[in-house]
């Protein structure tokens, strides 16, 4: 009887203790600094880095308490607005007469269709690929009276050597309703900026020039206008701090391999720093994942990475773009072929700003405590919060304490939350009926050797 006695009163005491994390089951805490308020408020807080080091994936352990203790509702999400954005239409255009002249030369004449805006450029489309042209447009408001528009700008296509493509030609502020495009051959001095680059990778200069000898044709010729709108709301991005990188150059595999501590940032990109110049690499983000306690990686984006400064011509995209990722680490790896390694000098990461939102109280002071390996995500009415928000009402920003006035301890261990686990509370109850259920049939079998 006193065993069945102790039992029941350790099943009363597991079910009475609190289901509801406390700040002391979190790993860390930090204050929130606050401002006075005479009635209830939609407040935001950003997240930093030290926090975000801290907290899983998708924030289940990140929590807001006030001045009692008490666990707060709130949401966490990124920081939206909205951004001018630029798009083209095309402009109808008609083409008026085609004629080639002296010196392998050919003209086109267009005449814009009623009612059509003044273009901002135009595309000349062909199907060729390597070769360099010279460009000269004119432009008239009614086919008699020409006026230069654009001289000497260049297309080309230098897809032999390295993928690198222009055809568009970009037109000043104009009242024009007539055009005419002047297509001729490139001089061998045109031809200088690509023979550089030719010989940087350490091929031979003189096909170079080949591009300049390509016989031309013309596909087609199209006019487009810029407008610029704001864009629906996107994320707004910050540069987050990592924890420094590591190069490792593999000459048997062609590759450079460049492994970054991120700390759990949320970030969308990489941007590699380095004074090389006229380059391009394929390139391949990947994040580590555990499968079966094996630690794997999984390619999360490929690109092509690009730097060239020509005379006439300059492109500059080191950065290649994923999905949100948070990861304590991620490798990129560029593949060089037969080209010499790229000193990388740096890496910029970027991602999403994030906010913690919930209704403060006039006079109450909030702390919001994070790092905890256990808990499960937790379901709030958040429904006053969307509802402040989607009326547009601006939130109060507080700020958080800084975290260098902080020390980080390691997880801790809480009996109480170890105890309220529904797995846990389930065997340790399951456990206490079988001991009942075996000292009631040891209580019936006693009985029945009494009664005999």
């Amino acid at each position: 009887m006193k065993i069945i006695c102790c039992l029941l009163a350790a099943i009363g005491c597991a079910s009475s203790l609190p289901a509801a994390p406390a700040p002391a089951d979190f790993a860390a805490t930090r204050r929130i600094e606050s401002r006075p308020i005479s009635s209830p408020r939609l407040a935001e807080v950003r997240l930093d880095a030290p926090l975000l080091a801290a907290t899983r994936n998708g924030f289940p352990d990140l929590r807001l308490f006030d001045d009692s203790g008490v666990e707060r509702p709130r949401t966490v999400e990124p920081l939206y607005a909205t951004e001018p954005r630029t798009s083209r239409a095309v402009i109808a255009a008609s083409p008026s007469e085609l004629r080639e002249l002296p010196g392998n030369r050919i003209e086109a004449r267009f005449v814009l269709a009623e009612k059509q805006p003044s273009p901002d450029g135009l595309d000349i489309r062909t199907p060729l690929r390597d070769f360099i042209r010279t460009v000269r447009v004119s432009g008239s408001p009614d086919g008699q009276a020409w006026q230069p528009l654009v001289e000497n700008a260049e297309i080309f296509d230098y897809s032999r050597y390295m993928d690198i493509r222009r055809t568009e030609i970009a037109l000043p502020s104009n009242a024009c309703r007539h055009f005419s495009i002047e297509i001729s051959d490139a001089s061998e001095e045109r031809a200088q900026p690509l023979v550089r680059l030719v010989q940087e990778g350490g091929r031979d200069a003189s096909r170079a020039f080949d591009l300049l000898r390509t016989p031309f044709r013309i596909q087609g010729i199209s006019f487009w206008r810029t407008s610029t709108t704001m864009a629906k709301a996107s994320p707004v991005l910050q540069d987050w701090p990592h924890a420094g990188f590591e190069v490792t150059n593999n000459p048997g595999a062609q590759t450079t391999e460049i492994l970054i501590q991120t700390r759990m940032a949320p970030l969308t990109r990489l941007t590699i720093e380095t004074p090389a110049r006229n380059f391009q690499r394929d390139a391949t983000v990947m994040a580590p994942d555990w499968i079966r306690g094996q630690k794997s990686w999984r390619t999360i984006a490929r690109r092509q990475l690009t730097r060239v400064d020509l005379p006439g011509y300059a492109r500059d995209d080191r950065t290649i773009e994923f999905d949100e990722t948070r990861a304590p680490e991620l490798r990129l790896i560029l593949r060089n072929q037969d080209n010499p390694p790229l000193d990388i000098a740096g890496i910029q990461a970027r991602g999403p700003v994030y906010r913690l939102l919930w209704l403060a109280d006039p006079g109450a002071a909030y702390q919001i405590a994070f790092g905890q390996d256990r808990v499960e995500a937790p379901s709030y009415d958040t429904h006053a919060i969307r509802t402040a928000l989607e009326q547009g009402l601006a939130p109060e920003r507080w700020t958080l304490a800084d975290a260098g006035e902080i020390e980080i301890p390691g997880r801790r261990f809480s009996i109480a939350g170890f105890f309220s686990r529904p797995a846990v509370f389930g065997s340790l109850l399951a456990l206490a009926a079988l001991a009942l259920l075996i000292l009631l049939a040891r209580a019936l079998k006693a009985s029945d050797r009494t009664d005999e």
